[in-house]
């Protein structure tokens, strides 16, 4: 089922809201801008982004909305509606002159927002001052009206800062009439709520941006060289999300050390290498390079299970994000950590094989192998890397339980959500929705939690046009 509509422009509480922030901040001229991002999901790979590894997401049917213009004054105004406001925004303001100076990070800006209890407004005011620090855009010579108007639930994740913080660069640079180069857009995305998610998550952002109109997957991979590709599903597949809550989340701390953990295994196969005299190569610098046979062949028996931030900065010397000052005693472990990676890739590349392998047969066994590959992944973002819970655990039993027979292929944690956020892979008809809907019902009777399904997609920011909004926006700004 895939929503191709235009939701931003075709929606009358958008537009409403729009007019009424622009009576009420005047806008500076006459320009305008709008811009829509979807939400997005993990599909297969998520968490090893960093690790050199082919990463697969889709977008979502749900999205946020951004209204922006200048304004007399020297602030930037936020005003929010979210999926369930009777109306009433919730507006934030901060002084222009705090955005875009300092460090990068945006540290103090987000402190800001969390003094305020104003903490929804951050990634707006993160990526105002990142694209300004960046001189992606220019500093506007007086204020900024920026208008959110949000279809994310409260407390999900589902991309929403990431997506949130790219559809505001895209307003900005359609407001000021900049050009601003694709992964340049993602990177600065990503990196200005980097201090909310825990770490730059690239393919996020870029799927926000180039999400394909058509429903297709993104095929992405950041190192050792960026590519990005679509991954058409078979006809009358599609990608599903369902999110619960769990009693014990997965902490962002968790993803950190699974990637620190992960590049704590890469400096130590890069030092069983120079053991064997072996040459510097890509198999040094990214655990996707390494294959599974060779991984158990040469390194699995040499690298600990568990090893301290002391002994590791003794053996191997320092890594980013280990501080063995502040906890020498602290466990890490290396070995399940770097073993994820590894094997994630192979299943990202199986599965990819075997919905291309789909597409060509009318046999369900390829789409049933591609739900054994998101299973296992599942198993292994919660045994090796103890991301997910109980909660996520069982809504995954309850759909495999019904299975490829009810048009549900397959199912797995994703890396957002605090490990409460699951992809389907199913069949994209009125029985299979059904299905998830019965297994959704099941799970949440077994853990007494509430649980949302969501279907459909929308194309990135980059497929958008605010057509039926031209009135509202005044002309075009010159590129």
């Amino acid at each position: 089922m895939i929503q191709s509509t235009d939701c931003c422009a075709s929606s009358p509480r958008f537009r409403t809201h729009f007019q009424t922030a622009a009576t009420e901040h005047p806008r500076v001229g006459d320009r305008a801008a709008v811009s829509r991002a979807p939400a997005v999901v993990d599909v297969m790979g998520g968490i090893c982004e960093e690790g050199g590894s082919l990463v697969l997401t889709a977008t979502l049917g749900i999205a946020v909305r951004i209204g922006c213009w200048q304004t007399q004054g020297r602030e930037l105004t936020i005003r929010f509606h979210g999926p369930s406001d009777d109306g009433t925004p919730r507006t934030f303001a901060m002084p222009m002159a705090s955005l875009g100076a300092g460090e990068p990070i945006g540290g103090a800006v987000l402190a800001a927002c969390t003094r305020a209890n104003a903490a929804w407004a951050a990634p707006i005011c993160l990526a105002v001052h990142r694209a300004i620090h960046e001189e992606a855009i220019p500093r506007p010579a007086g204020g900024l009206m920026v208008l959110v108007h949000s279809d994310f639930p409260a407390g999900s994740d589902l991309g929403s800062p990431c997506a949130t913080a790219a559809a505001v660069i895209d307003a900005l640079a359609r407001l000021f009439g900049v050009e601003i180069d694709r992964f340049r857009r993602a990177a600065i995305a990503a990196h200005s709520v980097s201090v909310i998610t825990g770490m730059p998550r690239l393919r996020i952002a870029m799927t926000s941006l180039c999400g394909a109109p058509d429903g297709s997957l993104l095929q992405l991979r950041f190192l050792p060289q960026f590519s990005c590709e679509p991954l058409a599903l078979p006809a009358g597949v599609t990608i599903s999300a369902v999110r619960t809550t769990l009693a014990r989340p997965t902490t962002i701390e968790r993803i950190q050390e699974t990637r620190l953990c992960a590049e704590m295994g890469t400096r130590m196969i890069h030092e069983l290498r120079r053991k064997e005299a072996a040459a510097a190569d890509a198999r040094t610098a990214h655990l996707a390079a390494i294959t599974p046979a060779e991984y158990v062949e040469r390194y699995r028996d040499q690298l600990p299970s568990k090893i301290t931030a002391q002994a590791f900065v003794a053996r191997f010397g320092e890594v980013r994000g280990l501080d063995p000052a502040t906890n020498p005693r602290e466990v890490y472990k290396v070995r399940s950590r770097a073993e994820h990676h590894i094997y994630e890739n192979r299943r990202v590349h199986d599965f990819v094989t075997n919905i291309v392998r789909a597409r060509r047969t009318p046999s369900p066994e390829s789409l049933i192998q591609a739900g054994e590959l998101m299973y296992a992944s599942h198993w292994s973002h919660s045994q090796r890397c103890g991301i997910g819970g109980v909660e996520s655990d069982k809504l995954v039993h309850f759909i495999r339980q019904r299975g490829a027979k009810d048009g549900l292929f397959g199912a797995k944690v994703t890396g957002g959500g605090e490990g409460g956020e699951i992809v389907v892979l199913m069949r994209d008809d009125d029985a299979s929705r059904a299905a998830l809907a019965a297994a959704v019902e099941d799970a949440g009777a077994a853990c007494g939690r509430p649980i949302e399904v969501f279907h459909g997609s929308l194309a990135g920011l980059e497929y958008f046009e605010p057509t039926e909004m031209a009135d509202l926006l005044g002309a075009p700004a010159a590129v």
